[in-house]
């Protein structure tokens, strides 16, 4: 997250944000990941505050009393167990006390299922913006949530084929699975049901094997955002973009072993949009020259978006936003725009 004066501000609002349940009125609570994200485009702190407000407000639900017992012999027992969340966060919250965020993110990411999709991508962008906001408590509701909400997609049963591309890979799912049906309202049991799929596990091929993966995958989420305009893929875009938050702290051998979870939760996504074709030329990311009109556009785009009321509008605008500055690209201006627009 790009230091600002404001930096205090969204501390004392993510530490009040810790009296909240991890789950929202009819939602996930997006409150402390819409901070992040508001603060990180420079917003202020009454802009902060009344965005906190709004929430608590109409979405907030007030965190449950921790009943049971977590400590280092038994927090791995937790894995899946929902009702573990707030006991998890405060045992992950004093171990990063004692031997620092970035060790207690690779301790705990190299001893369960990664799952990216678990919450519908939402743990892993808690805990990627966490991190940027060097916020311990973040770091460990998002941890926390990875862990008691997992959602891992288990690609070791059988030998597969290896992709040489992501759209090889969606190709044989499209192939096998185009039009499938995952009707539930939410997200993340969509994700589950295409999970235990044997259409899935019998199609999902290995990831492509190079250094660029990860960039290739943030590149065809987007493209598939554009062409599809789905708020599923909209979460595979933001998801993809807290990977890279999350990686940066984290071993490079680490991040390399946990790649394939990325792809799989990836693809599990895909299919639960129904798989549509793709062609390969369709998600191939146009790299533009910076044109002065998006440099002019930019700014107005934020504006908007720090107005928003919207979590989704606001963490995608800043997931756009933040990728362009890394790949400059027409359709990350493009993205933003559509969101915001909506």
């Amino acid at each position: 997250m790009n230091k600002s004066p404001y930096d205090e501000a969204l501390r004392q609002l993510l530490d009040s944000n810790a009296q909240l349940d991890v789950e929202g009125k009819g939602t996930t609570n997006h409150c402390p990941m819409a901070l992040c994200a508001l603060a990180g485009m420079g917003a202020g702190p009454e802009r902060l505050q009344a965005f906190f407000d709004m929430w608590v407000r109409r979405f907030g639900l007030p965190a449950p009393e921790i009943t049971m017992r977590v400590d280092a012999q038994n927090w791995t027992e937790m894995t899946g167990n929902a009702a573990a969340f707030g006991a998890l966060r405060a045992y992950f919250a004093h171990w990063i006390v004692r031997s620092g965020a970035n060790a207690v993110v690779a301790q705990v990411l190299g001893r369960v299922p990664f799952a990216p999709a678990s919450g519908a991508f939402h743990a892993l962008i808690r805990l990627g913006y966490g991190l940027e906001a060097e916020h311990s408590g973040e770091i460990a509701a998002g941890l926390a949530a990875l862990v008691s909400r997992n959602l891992p997609i288990n690609m070791q049963s059988v030998e597969r084929r290896r992709a040489a591309s992501v759209h090889e890979g969606w190709a044989a799912l499209s192939n096998a699975l185009n039009g499938a049906v995952f009707s539930d309202d939410l997200i993340s049991s969509r994700l589950r049901a295409v999970a235990s799929e044997p259409l899935f596990g019998a199609h999902l091929l290995a990831p492509p094997e190079h250094a660029g993966l990860l960039d290739e995958m943030a590149h065809a989420a987007l493209a598939l955002y554009w062409k599809t305009n789905s708020f599923t893929v909209m979460h595979m875009v933001t998801g993809l973009f807290a990977t890279r938050q999350v990686f940066a702290h984290i071993p490079g051998t680490l991040a390399q072993r946990l790649l394939p979870d990325v792809w799989a939760a990836l693809c599990a996504a895909y299919v639960s949009i129904g798989a549509p074709p793709v062609a390969a030329d369709e998600l191939a990311l146009p790299v533009d020259p910076v044109a002065a009109g998006e440099q002019v556009a930019w700014p107005e785009l934020l504006q908007l978006a720090i107005a928003s009321d919207d979590d989704h509008v606001i963490k995608m605008t800043f997931t756009c936003w933040r990728e362009y500055q890394r790949q400059p690209s027409s359709l990350y201006l493009l993205a933003a725009k559509r969101v915001i627009k909506s």
